[in-house]
């Protein structure tokens, strides 16, 4: 009796702790963002990417609950999604060298949302899809280059 109460407790949990508002998508865009308004821009990649936030990569330590700007170029889509965040989680990984930060749109354009989650929406009903981007076509400029 006791077990089969605990295996009910235990479904909800995993299965509230998985549920998401938005589906998400594994994703190598590139993601420039700005701690706070004077400080310089940094730019990184997306792990992944949902209508509801991304996660990314850096090798600098954001305090939780800060406010992010974020930039994220989208090829699929042909646009560049630009909003703020919070940060909601940050993830000391490889031996403290590099975080995984996680933050969740906050003033995310209603026409950016919906094509994300569209696209999201698109890729989980084809099986087996992978998201390739042709990093030959991506330019980074540098200033006084």
């Amino acid at each position: 009796m006791i077990r089969k109460l605990f295996r009910r407790f235990l479904r909800r949990k995993i299965k509230a702790r998985n549920a998401r508002r938005f589906k998400r998508f594994r994703a190598d865009f590139l993601v420039k963002y700005h701690v706070d308004k004077k400080g310089e821009a940094h730019v990184t990649n997306a792990r992944d990417i949902s209508a509801g936030g991304v996660r990314f990569w850096t090798d600098r330590e954001i305090p939780e609950s800060s406010v992010v700007s974020v930039s994220i170029f989208v090829p699929p889509l042909g646009r560049v999604v630009e909003a703020l965040a919070q940060v909601r989680r940050v993830t000391r990984i490889k031996r403290g060298l590099t975080f995984s930060v996680a933050v969740s749109f906050l003033d995310l354009k209603q026409e950016d949302r919906e094509a994300l989650s569209q696209f999201a929406e698109h890729l989980s009903k084809e099986k087996g899809a992978e998201l390739l981007i042709d990093h030959a076509d991506i330019v980074v400029r540098r200033s006084g280059s």
